[in-house]
């Protein structure tokens, strides 16, 4: 996968339905430490709406986006600002 982030932590959430995935995905990233990269794996279609969303309510700055083979990957940067994608 062409990831080309630094990445800090994986978190796979494939298979899991909604709202699980976003609480996981927030939990963890309140946990993170400012400047640190998440990637977050999933099949759901639905969090290619909720990841921005987290993204922009949060201190979170979603950075990529890929599919690949039925999965997406999110990589996502906390930190100070509220900007998003």
């Amino acid at each position: 996968m062409p990831v080309r982030h630094k990445i800090d932590r994986i978190i796979d959430v494939t298979g899991l339905l909604s709202p699980g995935p976003d609480l996981i995905t927030r939990k963890v990233l309140a946990e993170m430490e400012k400047g640190k990269t998440l990637e977050v794996i999933s099949n759901d279609k639905a969090m290619k709406k909720s990841i921005p969303s987290i993204c922009r309510k949060g201190r979170y700055r979603l950075v990529e986006i890929i599919e690949e083979n039925g999965l997406f990957h999110y990589v996502i940067v906390k930190q100070d600002s509220t900007k998003g994608l």
